[in-house]
């Protein structure tokens, strides 16, 4: 009975460690710097296959190379509103399993017209944008805007052209959106309004990539001093 009850134990524990097939296995994305701790093999793919083309559109754009592994956790659960967060100083990302981001993604948002599969593979390049520009000194206490501004137009960008021409369809569109709207305060208020002013902002440059590349080596501010912070 003692042998029996030491067996199960072991088990319990292997099962917490996330060490049993079926559970939190890492699958290391071929041509990319990238794991994934998913246990869906269809899920690893998505992700995978997401950070190939995030590479691709980085590379193009000229942003930095990824300088280490970045692990992609796919979990059920993250805070309401939340679809993935991507951890400073670890080169971690957390995300919801497709099938949790399909029921929590607001489908009134920006990207409410975009489909569950492309929408989740959007988020990958989000988040690896947030991971490639970690390391980037910033001048101020930080660049949220001008990280949050690359994330947002490397995630539109990786849409399929025809919903990159849709997602710029809006009541305000052809209007000029100057660089002051591009705020914290916007960002905070509004994400979704945030990543429409980015991209028509964007759309407004002779070469967007050029503009983004700039933004990336802080040739280009977005940010400025915040005085009223401890």
């Amino acid at each position: 009975m003692a042998r029996r009850h030491l067996l199960i134990l072991a088990v319990f524990n292997v099962a917490l460690s996330g060490a049993l097939p079926g559970l939190a296995e890492q699958h290391a994305c071929s041509g990319v710097a990238v794991e994934v701790i998913s246990g869906d093999t269809a899920a690893d793919k998505d992700v995978c296959e997401a950070a190939r083309l995030a590479a691709q559109l980085f590379a193009s754009c000229e942003l930095p190379d990824l300088q280490h592994v970045v692990q992609v956790e796919l979990v059920k659960e993250l805070p309401e509103g939340c679809n993935a967060q991507f951890h400073c100083g670890e080169s971690r990302i957390e995300m919801l399993m497709p099938s949790a981001m399909s029921r929590q993604r607001s489908r009134e948002g920006a990207f409410s017209f975009v489909e569950d599969d492309v929408f989740f593979r959007s988020v990958v390049v989000h988040e690896l944008a947030h991971a490639v520009m970690d390391p980037v000194p910033c001048p101020f206490d930080d660049c949220i805007v001008a990280d949050e501004y690359i994330a947002y137009a490397m995630q539109v960008m990786s849409l399929p052209p025809s919903l990159q021409e849709k997602f710029g369809e809006r009541p305000s569109a052809g209007q000029p959106v100057s660089r002051d709207k591009l705020s914290e305060l916007m960002l905070s208020m509004s994400p979704d309004g945030f990543a429409q002013d980015v991209w028509a902002h964007l759309k407004q440059r002779l070469d967007a990539c050029v503009y983004i590349g700039k933004v990336a080596a802080r040739d280009i501010l977005l940010d400025r001093e915040r005085f009223d912070r401890d």
